[in-house]
């Protein structure tokens, strides 16, 4: 009899240890033929570009120290920044990555770096409720518990600035829609004056502007409706139809602009094309009704990507690969909007993506 329980000891142990190196396994080697499918929104070489985009971004901008900087050259070109490193964790789980792992080939990870300097970045999300709502967002992309990351209580940075006007201590309706997604994907309710306060700064054409002289702004507008519908608002809201109208209106064959004039780029783009998602339009296949002159939106987007799998920008001087716009198009190739629903863990991964 006691022979035969330490039979099964042993197997039970050998069970553990063999689960714990398939998990350790997966946490340290995603390669580059890991960019598992996540998004309902699927269209016909999807997981192509996804992970062309992925395997970029990583490659070609991530620091050894896991993180990520701002207007840099490439890797280890520039010290890493908090922003922009918040932006590679919403990037990569929206493309069903976990945060947490090391690619292969690179020497830590994106949330490992957030996590060493907890510091800057606790600095960073005190700034007003938008920055806090950022991280928030961030956090909980990565399936990590804002209320306690690094000691810090991220959704109390955002409360904490909210006031009965209902502002978050930042005048743009970025910063306004960034705190009210960061409460909703932490599942806090966002106050009715927080909505009046975003609903009060639309345009008569249905668009929001970007708080610093740029009316008729696609992205803030794209923003926004993200913002309103986690609040509650639906598509049959009369601001949300308004701003549905005013991106309906805007949409040129080669995408969406900053702003009147400014020309259509990728970053533009990406953000409308997520609140579409939100909306549950479809801008992707042959009979979407987001199409101009026979060019849907999908189409414009996908012909911002380069040769390498990055996305372009382009700035007078010719077209080039950009971090910026490759970060902001990954959630949207990916079919995804904020706040991201994607939720993964290891087992999941190990069982039905055998290439990470």
């Amino acid at each position: 009899m006691r022979s035969k329980r330490i039979i099964i000891t042993v197997a039970l142990i050998i069970v553990v240890a063999i689960l714990a190196v398939f998990a350790l396994q997966a946490r340290k080697n995603q390669t580059k033929s890991a960019a598992p499918k996540v998004a309902a929104i699927s269209f016909a070489g999807q997981d192509e570009v996804v992970r062309g985009a992925v395997d970029w971004m990583v490659s070609e901008f991530q620091n050894d120290d896991g993180g990520y900087a701002s207007f840099s050259g490439g890797a280890n070109q520039a010290p890493s920044a908090i922003a922009e490193t918040l932006d590679v964790v919403l990037a990569l789980a929206a493309a069903g990555h976990d945060p947490a792992m090391t690619f292969d080939g690179q020497e830590s990870s994106p949330l490992v770096f957030l996590r060493a300097n907890g510091e800057a970045l606790a600095s960073y999300a005190q700034v007003d409720g938008g920055q806090a709502g950022k991280v928030v967002l961030a956090l909980t992309a990565a399936s990590v518990d804002p209320r306690d990351f690094a000691g810090q209580d991220y959704v109390a940075l955002i409360t904490k600035q909210y006031d009965q006007a209902g502002g978050f201590g930042a005048g743009d309706t970025f910063k306004q829609a960034n705190a009210m997604l960061g409460l909703a994907a932490a599942g806090e309710p966002i106050p009715a004056p927080a909505i009046d306060w975003l609903e009060s700064k639309q345009a008569a054409d249905g668009s929001w502007d970007d708080g610093f002289g740029t009316a008729s702004n696609a992205d803030a507008t794209a923003i926004a409706i993200m913002a309103l519908l986690a609040a509650g608002r639906t598509s049959a809201d009369a601001p949300i139809q308004s701003a549905k109208a005013f991106l309906s209106s805007s949409q040129q064959p080669a995408g969406w602009e900053y702003g009147p004039g400014f020309g259509p780029n990728a970053n533009s783009t990406s953000l409308v094309i997520q609140a579409l998602s939100g909306l549950g339009e479809d801008w992707y296949s042959d009979a979407s009704p987001w199409t101009k002159d026979g060019q849907t939106a999908l189409q414009a987007l996908l012909a911002f990507r380069g040769t390498s799998g990055a996305f372009q920008s382009d700035f007078g001087q010719g077209p080039f690969d950009d971090f910026y716009a490759t970060v902001q198009a990954i959630p949207t190739v990916a079919g995804q909007w904020l706040p991201l629903s994607v939720k993964f863990d290891t087992a999941h991964l190990i069982l039905f993506w055998p290439g990470i």
